[in-house]
């Protein structure tokens, strides 16, 4: 094959995964966000029905006029008093706006645990405390083996998620949830469990998995101690399990009880994630003259910026991650 072939052949490949990930146009059922082209303020809607409407202050969006449409597509209201430009929902979207039965992980500790527990196309993870299924949706992302198009499918890593809640209520959300995003595209890579973790893994797990299962585990409990023995033993060595943990009394408690115990794991970090958005904008300075047309220039040539956190909308503490290593030496001496 020559190298000009290959170069075209590797273009046309990567052309193809990048456009075959992504739905091309809205359906029924799609969830999507709609934005105001003058204020910015968004909207959260679906799924999409032929006869869905959404009511905002300056009109009717009906759903029909969403469904078949390409993203950044516009859309207005049935008195074109207000128009809109439609979106597919990035993750982040979606897990904040979606119904939910108890408060979910949010985006900036759900992608640090994922970055925690370095995951791969085709990991296996176990999560303990489904909630509303937004740590699972994106696990499933990180280890989902159905996006590698460029693979024969005899050779796609086919990653696995083990999620476990002892509410059923939780566990029933969170799969309508998973299901609901991307149409379902991460729905099989997901087994989810009703029960007690240390009561119902290994009636889970087949008979011939002794140990050194999955390659990473999530517990978000308020007390994870309790499940440490259980979740050590199906853990691969030198893997991580990263515990979340609303307090820093549970975060003590979780290390004492390894240390006392002599439980085979060590602490890598311990981190509380906090974002801080910013404004920026350009502005008029006010009491000069001619603000007309400086405000009119505005665009282009600014006479100020206007930079700031947003003080009123600090994501500030919500868990502190716990990041574990299993740690059983292997000397080939001893």
């Amino acid at each position: 094959m020559s190298l000009r072939f290959s170069k075209i052949w590797l273009h046309t490949k990567c052309k193809q995964r990048l456009y075959s990930t992504r739905p091309s146009s809205f359906e029924l059922n799609d969830y999507c966000i709609l934005r105001d082209r003058r204020k910015g303020q968004k909207y959260f809607v679906g799924p999409l029905q032929a006869e869905g409407k959404l009511f905002i202050s300056k009109g009717v969006v009906n759903h029909s006029d969403i469904i078949s449409r390409l993203p950044r597509s516009v859309i207005y209201t049935h008195n074109e008093a207000a128009s809109l430009t439609v979106h597919f929902p990035t993750l982040d979207d979606y897990v904040l706006n979606v119904r939910r039965a108890c408060t979910p992980i949010y985006p900036k500790d759900a992608a640090t645990i994922v970055q925690f527990l370095d995951l791969e196309r085709g990991d296996k993870v176990l999560e303990a405390g489904t909630g509303n299924g937004s740590l699972t949706l994106y696990l499933a992302r990180a280890i989902a083996g159905s996006k590698r198009i460029d693979l024969p499918s005899a050779e796609v890593p086919q990653g696995r998620i083990d999620t476990f809640d002892i509410r059923e209520p939780h566990s029933r959300q969170a799969k309508l949830n998973v299901t609901g995003f991307a149409r379902g595209s991460y729905r099989d890579t997901v087994n989810f469990h009703i029960g007690k973790l240390s009561e119902t893994l290994q009636t889970v797990l087949s008979d011939e998995i002794g140990g050194d299962y999955y390659d990473g585990a999530v517990l978000d409990m308020p007390e994870p101690h309790h499940e440490l023995e259980m979740v050590v033993k199906y853990l691969k060595n030198d893997r991580f399990l990263v515990c979340y943990l609303p307090n820093i009394t549970q975060v003590v408690d979780l290390l004492r009880h390894i240390k006392l115990n002599n439980v085979p794991l060590a602490m890598d970090d311990c981190v509380d994630v906090q974002i801080q958005e910013w404004e920026v904008r350009g502005t008029i300075i006010r009491g000069t003259s001619d603000q007309t047309a400086q405000a009119n220039n505005l665009a282009t040539n600014p006479a100020a910026w206007v930079c700031r956190p947003k003080n009123f909308d600090v994501k500030g503490h919500t868990a502190y991650l716990v990041k574990l290593r299993k740690v059983i030496n292997i000397d080939p001496m001893s």
